[in-house]
């Protein structure tokens, strides 16, 4: 018999203190995902928010849903991300995920979003029918060291073995980059002022609402505060421990996520930025900042990326790529897409695709 249970935000911390989440052998959602589930500004207490599918008593799939909401003249559209989709390996073609998919898209009267897919999620979203393309974000992804242990072991089984060694050939390789780039001519300019994780006074609301005005999704201080306040990725041992059990982002070696402000000689706003560094790779989810201050904003991530000697950087700012194509000293860059979805009925509620834009943190993608 299959068996189907949903459970809505108000019923979702009594759920996993459960002994029936105790006993789960597959755990459905984290810790993390719960309370930051909980603390979402733009959720309702009626949300469902977490879907699985029971095969004789076994959890088989499950799937979970991110609350969020966009604007249109200033009317409030409330929606849901898909989010974690996971079957069991000797369950799969077999239409849970479908099955689950529709309960979703049923409770949800058909007002859904997706980015940040797997390819499998994506064959099922297909095959409904039932999603337009929104927006296409094209970018770009700097790689500053070598980083082959992180890259080889998820293309094959036999990188994964050997991992090791991909561990010792990075690290001579880095120790060479770092001899080469002390003898590469630094250009970079240091005329503005950074203050981290400043609180959001009158002055940088003002900034980031008007430089974020078109943004469709209008995030501001509490959205960017939620954020960074309940992340999905921890680094604690508890953590690592729950992961053998979860199979989405939870566990990282090193995870930290920073609001920069920045300011020119003159004290003036300029820019500001959220970004976040995980286990070496930087990704600036949300950018304010004037085309005519580009020059400064690279500068900084320039500066940044170097200080800390990351990985790894994903752009999605054409006046910045140039900037960083000419100083940023990589090793080589791949362009990047990331592409969002929606149903047919939220699509109903936009007149057209201009005169608004999305950020890559935009989505559940923010938090991995």
């Amino acid at each position: 018999m299959i068996a189907i249970q949903k459970i809505k935000l108000q019923e979702l911390d009594h759920y996993v203190s459960s002994s029936a989440f105790k006993k789960l052998k597959h755990k459905p959602i984290s810790f993390a995902r719960v309370s930051s589930y909980l603390n979402n500004p733009r959720a309702n207490k009626n949300d469902t928010v977490l879907y699985m599918a029971f095969y004789e008593n076994e959890l088989v799939a499950y799937r979970t849903i991110l609350s969020d909401a966009f604007f249109i003249e200033k009317k409030k559209v409330s929606f849901g991300w898909l989010s974690g989709n996971w079957v069991h390996v000797k369950y799969r073609r077999k239409g849970f995920s479908t099955l689950l998919f529709n309960e979703a898209l049923k409770d949800w009267g058909s007002k859904l979003m997706y980015t940040n897919y797997a390819v499998a999620s994506k064959l099922v979203y297909d095959k409904t029918n039932q999603f337009n393309l929104l927006y296409d974000l094209k970018g770009t992804k700097y790689f500053t060291r070598f980083c082959l242990a992180d890259i080889l072991p998820l293309k094959k089984k036999v990188f994964k073995s050997t991992k090791i060694l991909w561990v010792g050939l990075d690290f001579v390789l880095n120790i060479l980059l770092d001899f080469r780039n002390l003898f590469r001519s630094q250009i970079i300019e240091n005329n503005y002022k950074i203050r981290v994780n400043e609180n959001w006074e009158d002055s940088i609301l003002k900034f980031s609402n008007n430089i974020g005005s078109q943004n469709l999704f209008l995030r501001k201080n509490r959205e960017i505060s939620w954020i960074q306040n309940f992340p999905w990725v921890l680094t604690n041992t508890a953590a690592k421990t729950f992961s053998r059990a979860y199979y989405f982002s939870l566990y990282s070696k090193k995870f930290e996520s920073n609001f920069y402000t920045i300011y020119n000689a003159d004290e003036t706003l300029i820019g500001s930025l959220f970004m976040t560094v995980r286990d070496g790779h930087v990704k600036i989810p949300y950018m304010y900042f004037s085309q005519e201050n580009s020059k400064e904003i690279a500068s900084f991530l320039l500066n940044k990326c170097q200080k800390m000697k990351v990985k790894t950087i994903v752009v999605y700012n054409e006046s910045i790529e140039k900037k960083l194509n000419n100083q940023l000293p990589f090793i080589a860059k791949k362009a990047f897409t990331q592409k969002y979805f929606l149903t047919e009925k939220l699509d109903g509620f936009l007149n057209t695709r201009k005169g608004f834009e999305i950020q890559t943190g935009d989505g559940d993608v923010v938090f991995t």
